[in-house]
Order: C-alpha cells, then sequence, then structure tokens
C-alpha cells in the first residue's frame, strides 16, 4: 500500500483504531510513522492532556527502514498497548525496552526476537525497572529468540518481575549459560509465597550437602531453550519443580550435551506436558522415554491427573540414536494422546510405524503424523502396506494452498495414483519411499496437461469439442464476491504453471 493511501486512511479513521499491522512493510519511512502517529492519536494539539492513541495491538516486524526515534515517539503516545511484535527490527534498541517500561504498562505479549541492536542489558533494565516500582510486569509471553548477553542478573530480575509468564522463548540464546537457567527459579529462603523448598537430591546437588534449596513456582505453560548451546542437562535439573503447568518444552539442537539425569528429573514434574522437543538429543536413553511413558493401568483416573505422559501429543526424538525400538513402541502404545511422532534417524521399526498408524485410526486422531525419514527398516515396500491409511503430506483446502497441488481425494482427478492429503484421519507418513508418491501425482497431471495441449493443439479454438475436454475450473477458491459450493481442489492443472520454490514434505 502506498504511503499516501495509508495515510489518508489514517486520517478518516486513525483516532479509532485499536489495531495496527504494519508487519512486512519493509519501504515504510521513518517520516510517514510519525504522519501516522499524528493520526492515530485521540488528542490533537491540546495542551490540557498528553497525545495518545488507543492502540492495543501493534505489529512492525519486517519494517527495517524505521528509526528507533521514529518507534519510540509512537510508542509513547501508546499507553493501552497489550500485544506488540517488532520481531527483526534493527530499530529496536536497549533504549526501546525503558520506553516501554515508562510508557507502557499494560503489555502482555511482547516479541523482541531477532533484534540485533537489543542485548540484555535492555531486558534487565525493562525488568528492574518494574522491581523498582514494587508493581510486577503484566507480561504472560515474552519472545527473545537469538537475544545477545543474557547475564545471571538479567535471568534474575525477568524472573522476579515477571511473575505472571506462561509462554517464554530464549531459543537461539547462544550466551545462555546454566547458572542464568537457574537465576530464573531462584529466590531467597523470606521469598515463600509461590516457592517450594527442595532437598539436595530433588535439586539436582550432591545429597550429602546438608542445606535446601528454594525455588520460584512459574506459571510457565510455554518453554523454548532450543539451540542454546552453552546449556547442559544442569540446566533441566535447576528447573525441576519450578513448572508443574508446563505443557510445552522445547530443548532442540542442544546435542550430546543432554544427559539422562537432569532431563528425567524434569521430565517427572511435568505431569501436563503435551509437546516435547528432544531433537539431536543423541546421548539419552529409553530412562528418558520411560519418563513420559504411563504404565498400562485400568486407573485412568490416575493415570488421566499425576502420571507424566499422560498427556502427551508431540514427541519429536529425531536423532536421538540411543533410544531403542521397544522404548518407542511402549510409548507409542501406553500414551493415549499421541498424535505427532518425529523420530528421524532412530532406531524404530516398521513395526511400531504400523503400530502408530494402527493406533492412530482407532484413536480416530485428527492430522496424525509420523515422520521416519532415514530410517532403515522403513523401504518402500512398508509405505505400500500401509497406503490405504496414510497420506504422503499434511494437505489441506485453501486458496493459499492451490500451488503445493495436494491431492484431494473429493476431487475427480481419476489418476490412478496418490493418496488423499486432504483426509485428516489419514496419517501423515514421511519417508523416503512415501514421497515418490508424490513425484507420481505430479508426473501424471504432466502428462494429462500435455495431452490436453495436443488435444486443443489438433481442435478448432472455440470449438464445443475442446469445452468437452478441458477441465473444469475450480470455483470453490477462485477470488470472487460469491463463492460457489463446487468441492473441487486447486491445483497446478488450473493455475498453469509448473511447480516452483521449495519442496514441501
Amino acid at each position: 500500500m502506498p504511503a499516501s493511501q495509508l495515510q489518508r486512511v489514517m486520517e478518516s479513521a486513525g483516532s479509532f483504531a485499536t489495531s495496527l499491522n504494519l508487519s512486512g512493510h519493509r519501504s515504510l519511512l521513518p517520516t510517514t510513522v510519525e504522519s501516522l502517529t499524528g493520526c492515530l492519536s485521540v488528542v490533537h494539539g491540546a495542551k490540557v492532556t498528553p497525545p495518545h492513541n488507543q492502540l492495543t495491538y501493534l505489529n512492525m516486524s519486517g519494517c527495517s527502514m524505521v528509526t528507533t526515534s521514529s518507534l519510540h515517539h509512537l510508542l509513547m503516545q501508546s499507553p493501552f498497548l497489550e500485544t506488540f511484535c517488532v520481531k527483526g527490527m534493527p530499530a529496536v534498541t536497549n533504549e526501546t525496552c525503558e520506553i516501554l517500561s515508562q510508557h507502557c504498562p499494560r503489555l502482555l505479549s511482547l516479541d523482541l526476537s531477532r533484534c540485533k541492536s537489543l542485548t540484555g542489558a535492555g531486558i534487565r533494565l525493562f525488568a528492574s525497572s518494574a522491581v523498582t516500582r514494587a508493581k510486577p510486569l503484566s507480561l504472560v509471553e515474552l519472545r527473545l529468540s537469538g537475544l545477545k548477553s543474557i547475564t545471571d542478573s538479567t535471568m534474575s530480575a525477568l524472573g522476579e518481575a515477571a511473575p505472571y509468564l506462561e509462554v517464554l522463548d530464549l531459543s537461539y540464546c547462544r550466551d545462555l549459560h546454566n547458572s542464568a537457567v537457574g537465576a530464573f527459579v531462584a529466590c531467597s529462603e523470606d521469598f515463600a509465597l509461590d516457592s517450594i523448598s527442595l532437598t539436595p537430591r530433588q535439586a539436582g546437588r550432591n545429597p550429602n550437602e546438608g542445606r535446601r534449596y528454594r525455588r520460584r513456582i512459574t506459571r510457565l505453560r510455554h518453554l523454548s531453550l532450543s539451540y542454546c548451546l552453552l546449556l547442559t542437562d544442569i540446566a533441566c535439573s535447576h528447573l525441576a519443580h519450578a513448572m508443574p503447568q508446563l505443557e510445552l518444552l522445547e530443548l532442540g539442537g542442544i546435542g550430546g550435551e543432554l544427559k539422562d539425569d537432569g532431563v528425567v528429573r524434569l521430565l517427572e514434574t511435568l505431569p501436563k506436558l503435551r509437546k516435547l522437543d528432544l531433537e539431536d538429543a543423541n546421548d539419552i536413553t529409553d530412562n528418558v522415554l520411560h519418563s513420559v511413558t504411563p504404565y498400562p493401568s485400568s486407573d485412568d483416573i490416575r493415570r488421566d491427573h499425576c502420571v507424566p505422559g499422560h498427556a502427551l501429543e508431540h514427541l519429536i526424538v529425531s536423532y536421538a540414536i540411543q533410544l531403542s525400538n521397544d522404548a518407542l513402541l511402549a510409548s507409542i502404545r501406553n500414551c493415549p494422546r499421541l498424535r505427532v511422532l518425529e523420530a528421524d534417524n532412530t532406531r524404530i521399526s516398521a513395526a511400531a510405524v504400523k503400530e502408530f498408524v494402527k493406533l492412530a485410526r482407532e484413536r480416530q486422531s485428527l492430522d496424525a503424523t509420523v515422520v521416519a525419514i532415514d530410517c532403515r527398516s522403513m523401504n518402500e515396500g512398508v509405505v505400500k502396506e500401509i497406503a490405504d491409511s496414510t497420506r504422503p503430506r499434511l494437505g489441506w483446502r485453501a486458496y493459499e494452498a492451490r500451488r503445493l497441488a495436494y491431492l484431494d481425494g473429493r476431487d475427480d482427478d481419476a489418476l490412478g495414483v496418490g493418496q488423499d492429503e486432504c483426509d485428516p484421519y489419514r496419517v501423515v507418513l514421511k519417508t523416503f519411499a512415501s514421497w515418490q508418491t508424490v513425484d507420481a501425482v505430479a508426473a501424471a497431471r504432466s502428462k494429462r496437461r500435455k495431452g490436453w495441449r495436443r488435444r486443443d493443439a489438433n481442435t478448432s479454438s472455440g470449438s464445443s469439442t475442446t469445452e468437452d475436454a478441458l477441465p473444469q475450473r475450480s470455483r470453490w477458491w477462485s477470488p470472487g464476491v460469491r463463492r460457489s459450493s463446487g468441492m473441487n481442489s486447486p491445483s497446478l492443472l488450473e493455475t498453469n504453471n509448473d511447480r516452483d520454490g521449495c519442496t514441501i514434505m
């Protein structure tokens, strides 16, 4: 949208706007932002009250030409801001955090990921200001992926200032140490509210120590520490007993530094865990899987409330080469809600994959997925054996998906190859052999398209024979005022374009 048109819209309705999404506007100039700030203001030139707007949602991710001063000018007039996303903006600095602490007291969601001019000092200033005012931050979601220079004092201040935090993303923070993670949940003996006292054994320390360790009980539901390369399983020991509400735990990409002791100690205290990412943890053993695998029991009440693993839906153990097939099979059978299993380059057998497909169909799991790429037992014969219950890709019906050319069983393609990729009850099976089905479908469509073109060349233009031979256009996804109720899905046959871009498995 041209800046002049954007400004014209904001001049008419800016003072009523509560949500502004400018993500992806790479050519947005600082002068335009300053003009928009004036248009958004409820008070125009009045001296009684300072100018302010009614924005509660602001997304400026990708606005690479916006300067720090123009961004701060807008923030200083946004006292009601609750959601703020500036992912990847070079204009965000440590001073921006100070502006937020002074002028945006209602922030609930803050995304400062990949801001190269921001460091941990800015987050420490943001949190320390709240501690000094004795007024905790209202933050529920904080994303700091790729943040540099995170120290123990930064994490300690953040843990003290943000007691309501439920989502914390620290992925790719390559300066993050085990001690910083421990500082986030550590508290003094005088802090009795929402805390727990642990023995040395529970805290992962020397059992012969005569002291106790107090940890702050957080409200975290989602924690991402993926690709924090300096972390080890000691960080997991620090977090044990401090996150009883955790549902999503991401520890992918850390590698062999994750050992059984700390990981098991943490997982045993997470009864509500729904997603576990341990990709590249090539040194963990079956003990880790046993800690999130309920024992077969008829006592459903106990299993549904106390045992870790009863709620597990998504398990990622790709490249965990020490895991045995028996442990994976036990998790498949005893985790009643397991819906997605990613086990690339592991010892998972064809029998375990078949069991996953069978149980997913019996449980009527929607969009169940098993990934077994680079697994020796998954050959073409196994893929063909379970082809009636699987599909190679997770397809969906939408205008945006037309270039991916998903095969929909509700279409009258009659290609003679492929599987219905839009049936939510079919299990998505990702292997090297299953992907060949996608290539076969593309080849069949290409052959049919060439046949139509040859037929069209041999027939006079505009004849009824040509019109009958060509496929009817899929109307349900066509952009227009009124959409038809047709059930055909878009494909490359209708777009008249060859497949380009990335290959999506």
